[in-house]
């Protein structure tokens, strides 16, 4: 007996292993409100009582992208309608996105004619999650000519577009100089925020307002939806940007915030350096470590 028993744990020792080693993710999530590791169920779970969930991201974090995906497959199982925010399509092409949800262009044809990123690739597999789950994927963000023109000529040019113009972006209320974003944008930018006056965060902060009034557009329409919006993490870390932007447009708003990087102490993070930047805090692990 005691024979049968030693074999049979050395024979399923290997199981046990590869059942560990199958756990292990090349990501952490951690709850900013208790420091805890938890999986993406928790994120899910939270949108019971969230409108909106705002995942900033690093474009070319090739893990981030991965986890979006199980993300959004998780939100739709759960809730149903989920729809899709995107900074990486602008208003101006939402035609173009609608033609390709309902099958009528091909995905070349909306890589093209949408002005896809060049990394498309990386949102694909969301677009077409939304596309074979029947969801809604608004094209969020300003057009870029718009966000170009404000950082050449400043705000007073949008008024000289034609009115059909107008729908494709938003108005905002540039904020002081001590406004916390202001600050960490002239940081961003180093040495060269002293030569760019106030056009360049101007462009900015049109991208946020935009993809704000895009976000409460979309929930307007169908407020049983929950909306899960992608954008570069720099437009939604510390509540800032498009994310402070929805809060002033609609205070009552409950937004769950998701802040997702490579990290080079991945296996030791600094809970406190991070702690600010969202609700929840994706580490991914960076190439080679």
């Amino acid at each position: 007996m005691q024979k049968s028993l030693i074999l049979l744990f050395f024979c399923t020792l290997p199981y046990a292993i590869n059942a560990r080693q199958n756990t292990f993710h090349p990501w952490k999530i951690v709850a900013a409100e208790t420091g805890e590791t938890v999986e993406l169920p928790a994120i899910i779970a939270a949108m019971d009582k969230a409108q909106i969930l705002v995942f900033g991201e690093e474009h070319d974090d090739s893990i981030t992208h991965v986890l979006q995906k199980k993300l959004y497959q998780g939100l739709i199982a759960k809730h149903k309608k989920v729809t899709l925010s995107l900074e990486m399509f602008e208003r101006d092409v939402q035609l173009v996105m609608d033609e390709y949800l309902s099958g009528l262009i091909t995905e070349a044809k909306l890589v093209e004619e949408g002005r896809a990123w060049s990394n498309y690739r990386d949102y694909a597999p969301l677009v077409n999650l939304a596309q074979e789950k029947d969801q809604l994927v608004s094209a969020a963000n300003v057009p870029g000519r718009y966000a170009n023109m404000v950082s050449r000529k400043g705000l007073g040019a949008l008024a000289l577009l034609d009115r059909k113009a107008k729908s494709y972006f938003a108005l905002f209320q540039p904020p002081g100089k001590e406004d916390a974003y202001f600050i960490k944008f002239h940081e961003a930018m180093g040495e060269h925020a002293q030569h760019m006056g106030p056009r360049y965060f101007n462009a900015q902060l049109l991208r946020d307002a935009t993809m704000a009034e895009s976000i409460l557009q979309s929930w307007r329409k169908n407020r049983k939806t929950k909306i899960l919006h992608v954008t570069g993490r720099f437009h939604s870390d510390e509540g800032l940007g498009t994310v402070n932007e929805l809060k002033q447009r609609k205070k009552n708003l409950r937004i769950i915030t998701i802040s997702s990087f490579p990290s080079p102490d991945f296996q030791n993070p600094d809970f406190k350096a991070i702690q600010s930047l969202a609700d929840y805090i994706i580490l991914t692990k960076p190439p080679g470590k």
